[in-house]
């Protein structure tokens, strides 16, 4: 397959999206509340308040995108970002510091893989599949290239300096990819002006091997099953990665392990999910959408279970499986929030669909942190964990009536 330059880019300024609005955090956070003399909880707490600010902007950016097209909202979105950054580096209070944290998760939505993957849907339509997939792949380096970055920035410079190089990366790189991402559309639509007009007014009976095979006779823009599965899936997903990210060190310690061993059976997650997001892209035409997302769940949920037994034993080998699988099931869970609406629903309103679905899974993914250790405080690591195993489940069990739903037969008109 022939590599499109515009999607590279766009996985160049995912990348830049989340290593500059996301992860930057993490590292930035502790000087921020050393210089200030701040509780570091208190810092959290408004990264936090951020990723709900996100939930609320998730339908906001997906409608106008919808409008106006993904290459101006993702244009603006560098320049606020940028903006947001550069007066992170200038604030002087706790005030400051929360309003201007609050609006820089706000405008977070609209250069990370929610509009990435609605201008592809814009440009490609149902063909997406692949390019969804490649910049996933590509934006999976985030964390891997911007932790050490960062730790390195803060060698020679102050914090405030290292957000003024975070901003002139927005400006100067994302910002530029995102005025020269293309304009038309080469799949099922055409974005003319706020609206867009079908190419082909039988695309529902069109099958695109790239996005798996659907009921001809299926309007599932009209069938809400589909819409609300899908969020209860991708909410309990995000639940659990937003835990595991914030808290598996703190629950390993507390099972019993050595930070060291902890650490380092952590650091296979990466390339785990790197990993298989590789094997989807070389061989997606293999599994369709749905069976991926099956694939995607169910592994997220063996994850849990095998961390859960190490309740009984601290078994190194138990913890190296779960960074193995969790880590398969988080890079194609990516793909899946990507790839899943479009397979259902088409590129017709992708914007706002996505948009409500993130927003739904931003406010539990903004509370999955605190109620882990909150649950790990008070009741142990064993309820934390058992809770993980249980919405794992639940979500799961909600992919599974999807696609259950999407093979179903449907009845014979007489």
């Amino acid at each position: 397959m022939k590599l499109s330059p515009a999607t590279i880019g766009l996985g160049v300024s995912m990348t830049i999206g989340y290593g500059t609005l996301y992860y930057s955090f993490s590292v930035l956070a502790p000087e921020i509340a050393g210089e200030f003399g701040w509780d570091e909880s208190f810092v959290f707490a408004i990264f936090s308040l951020g990723l709900l600010a996100g939930a609320v902007s998730a339908p906001i950016v997906g409608r106008q995108i919808d409008r106006f097209g993904a290459r101006l909202v993702m244009s603006l979105g560098s320049l606020l970002a940028a903006l947001s950054l550069v007066l992170l580096a200038l604030m002087q209070n706790a005030w400051q510091f929360a309003a201007i944290a609050l609006a820089a998760e706000f405008v977070a939505i609209a250069v990370q893989y929610d509009a990435g993957f609605a201008a592809l849907a814009q440009r490609y339509g149902r063909k997406a599949r692949a390019e969804i997939t490649l910049v996933t792949l590509i934006a999976g380096f985030a964390s891997t290239i911007f932790w050490p970055l960062l730790q390195w920035l803060l060698t020679w410079m102050s914090w405030r300096d290292v957000y003024l190089v975070l901003a002139a990366m927005n400006l100067l790189i994302a910002l530029p990819i995102h005025l020269a991402m293309p304009k038309g559309v080469q799949g099922d639509i055409r974005v003319v002006g706020p609206k867009r007009l079908p190419e082909n007014t039988h695309e529902t009976k069109t099958v695109s091997p790239d996005m798996g095979q659907r009921p001809a006779d299926r309007s599932a823009a009209t069938d809400r099953r589909p819409m609300v599965l899908m969020a209860i899936s991708f909410a309990g997903g995000g639940f659990v990665m937003s835990a595991i990210g914030a808290a598996l060190l703190v629950l390993l310690g507390d099972l019993g392990f050595a930070a060291a061993t902890a650490t380092f059976a952590a650091s296979f997650i990466g390339p785990s999910q790197v990993g298989a997001r590789l094997v989807e892209y070389v061989r997606r035409s293999l599994f369709s959408p749905p069976l991926t997302a099956i694939i995607a769940a169910v592994a997220i949920t063996l994850a849990m279970v095998l961390l859960c037994l190490t309740v009984v034993e601290p078994w190194p080998i138990a913890i190296f499986a779960f960074a193995v699988v969790y880590g398969i099931g988080q890079g194609l869970t990516s793909i899946v929030r990507g790839m899943l609406p479009l397979h259902y629903f088409g590129p017709d309103g992708y914007g706002r669909r996505t948009g409500a679905l993130s927003g739904i899974r931003m406010v539990l993914s903004a509370a999955a942190p605190f109620s882990i250790i909150w649950l790990n405080e008070r009741l142990g690591p064993a309820t934390a964990l058992g809770c993980l195993v249980l919405v794992a489940t639940i979500s799961t069990v909600a992919m599974l009536a999807l696609v259950r739903l999407d093979l179903r037969p449907q009845p014979q008109s007489a």
